[in-house]
């Protein structure tokens, strides 16, 4: 497989030294964030694809779902190819070339799936806040997407601590993916591990009483509206905490400090002492 870059991946630090509470968090996508000309890419090619791509293939086949064969769902399916064929065509032509190599992807999508950075779901929105018609999702942080196909924007969420309690969040996002945007937001997390793929079942996640090593975990979300549907874009970046400075390292331990128990056993993070104790304060 070919890369058209050769660069070292995006960094990105969303973490504040705040209680994390869920919000919708959107910024107009293109915005400028530290990254130059690749803040303005929707699927972004570095030196760590080929690893992505291998990751992607030693996932189940379970991880790509296919829902709805209503006219709906069939449009909104065709919508969101054609939108990224014509994408990766101006930004990343080579991943395209794999796209179209891979005869043994069992639909479009899972081919554009398989040779991307990102994750991928698409959204029908025919019916008011629609459903997940499609769903290639390899590297979930602690979820199972394969359950949640012809889901809704806000059971997808639901899980999450404090979405289902403001529907304002649900509103604003939703509302955003049909008729606004494009837009991205981020979410974070710590891992003990550096692997890609946190599903429940990879047995691949290290818990935080064995750890030695840290890791900031980062999703960059983009939400792409498209004519009664959406692309739900997700590419995670792996940051050894090692790499961060001193100035982000403490606003992570002040962001541990304040965390909501809900939330911490949820995203499954070390308290402040043990974070402390994995990187050697």
């Amino acid at each position: 497989m070919h890369a058209r870059g050769v660069t070292a991946p995006a960094r990105y630090f969303p973490v504040e030294p705040a209680p994390l509470r869920m919000q919708a968090g959107l910024i107009r996508f293109g915005t400028e964030l530290g990254n130059g000309a690749r803040d303005r890419l929707f699927f972004q090619v570095d030196d760590e694809r080929p690893r992505y791509l291998a990751a992607k293939r030693a996932t189940s086949p379970s991880r790509h779902v296919i829902a709805g064969g209503d006219d709906l769902a069939n449009r909104a399916r065709q919508s969101a190819i054609t939108w990224m064929r014509e994408t990766l065509a101006r930004e990343a032509p080579d991943a395209l070339r794999d796209a179209d190599a891979d005869h043994d992807a069992r639909d479009p999508i899972e081919a554009i799936a398989r040779a991307v950075q990102e994750d991928v779901a698409v959204l029908e929105h025919g019916g008011g806040e629609g459903r997940a018609v499609a769903l290639d999702v390899r590297f979930p942080s602690g979820w199972r997407p394969e359950l949640l196909a012809g889901a809704s924007f806000t059971r997808i969420h639901a899980p999450v601590p404090g979405f289902a309690k403001d529907d304002r969040v649900s509103r604003s996002m939703v509302s955003s993916m049909i008729g606004r945007g494009p837009y991205v937001r981020f979410v974070w997390t710590l891992s003990a591990d550096d692997a890609l793929d946190h599903h429940p079942d990879s047995g691949l996640r290290r818990d935080w009483e064995h750890a030695v090593r840290a890791w900031l975990r980062v999703e960059r979300q983009i939400t792409v509206p498209l004519d009664g549907a959406s692309v739900f874009l997700i590419r995670t970046y792996l940051y050894d905490v090692a790499t961060l400075d001193d100035a982000q390292r403490e606003v992570v331990r002040e962001a541990l400090r304040v965390m909501p128990d809900e939330l911490r056993e949820y995203k499954k993070l070390p308290t402040r002492d043990t974070f402390d104790r994995v990187i050697g304060r």
